[in-house]
């Protein structure tokens, strides 16, 4: 292995996502990191699109901080306008009961100007390798070398994580890996997000919407959002079980149905949209099959695997539920982990 000149391990992170930059970030000083990512941009699920005067948030939709880690970790950024508290008009449509009013429990936050602000700002600084898609990691005696997509080979490394889905990790990990079985066996749900943008804002007496029993699953006004243009941006985001049935279906019948659907739970004919636009999230969320066969969420006990043998590493929020601030927690758990074996 040729030593880093800085004589700290070198490591590689495959995900530029906010588990991926949480950990690149804590092992500031504790080691040499370079972080590998298949898009353009940081932020994995955390997304932001700005088009045509329309800018949408078409990943994760807010976060919320139910541990003091994370509280304390968003603090400077909430001191600084770029985490703000959300508080929409929230209502329940779908199924057998007339829409009703949703009470948010616990404060439910956005980043400013876009969601994607979050991950951009912990890129800051970072040895970063963007619009590369790993596709293969090999071990040899000098370490880990990475392959990406166009057979260019990266390295050598002393030690190798991934934070990417589950399903997209175990098509290159080792079956050695010491966690392999949990990340091979992992179910993941896909979703669609459609981006609609209106001349004029839609008039509704609702902000965001939480839809039952439909190929819909979430509704929201993106002028509701705090520091975003006042414009008619509207974002809506299939549920991930319809999602996962209809991931093959042509582009246009599934922004067909969707559109049908729309119009159904508000009850009238809507403009054309001035910009549309559908995204397909190939793995969204976490589940696991039920003896009946019908998926439900899951929360993972573990918060992040580590073979020390191998010097190899895995984190992602789909290890605790999905969450913004499981990605963060993620990450956190495995740079503790790791620390303690530099």
């Amino acid at each position: 292995m040729i030593p880093a000149a800085t004589g700290l391990p070198r490591l590689a992170i495959i995900g530029a996502g906010l588990s991926g930059l949480t950990l690149a970030d804590e092992l500031d000083g504790a080691a040499e990191v370079t972080v590998f990512d298949k898009s353009p941009r940081v932020g994995g699920r955390i997304a932001t699109r700005a088009m045509e005067g329309f800018q949408f948030d078409y990943g994760a939709q807010f976060l919320t901080a139910r541990s003091a880690a994370f509280q304390n970790y968003l603090k400077p950024l909430m001191a600084a306008g770029q985490v703000v508290e959300w508080r929409p008009r929230v209502i329940t449509l779908g199924g057998d009961r007339k829409p009703y009013r949703r009470d948010w429990f616990e404060p439910h936050y956005v980043a400013v100007p876009g969601m994607n602000t979050l991950c951009q700002l912990a890129a800051e600084g970072k040895n970063l390798v963007l619009d590369t898609a790993i596709e293969s990691l090999e071990k040899t005696p000098s370490g880990w070398f990475l392959r990406d997509r166009n057979d260019a080979c990266h390295g050598p490394f002393d030690w190798a994580v991934c934070t990417v889905p589950a399903p997209q990790a175990a098509a290159f990990l080792p079956s050695s890996f010491s966690g392999y079985g949990q990340v091979a066996n992992t179910v993941m749900l896909g979703c669609y997000s459609l981006l609609l943008g209106f001349a004029e804002p839609l008039d509704m007496l609702w902000q965001a919407a939480v839809v039952k029993n439909s190929p819909i699953g979430w509704l929201a006004f993106e002028p509701s959002r705090p520091g975003r243009a006042d414009n008619g941006g509207l974002l809506v985001q299939s549920s991930n079980v319809w999602a996962e049935q209809h991931l093959e279906d042509d582009s246009r019948e599934v922004q067909r149905v969707l559109w049908q659907e729309l119009e159904r739970l508000v009850a009238k004919t809507l403009p054309e949209p001035q910009y549309s636009r559908l995204h397909r999230w190939r793995y969204a969320n976490t589940v696991v099959p039920t003896p009946t066969k019908v998926l439900s969420e899951t929360s993972p006990e573990v918060e992040c695997l580590v073979d020390p043998g191998l010097q190899l590493g895995v984190c992602g929020d789909w290890l605790r539920g999905g969450r913004v601030e499981s990605a963060y927690l993620s990450g956190l758990a495995l740079a503790a982990e790791l620390k303690q074996q530099f």
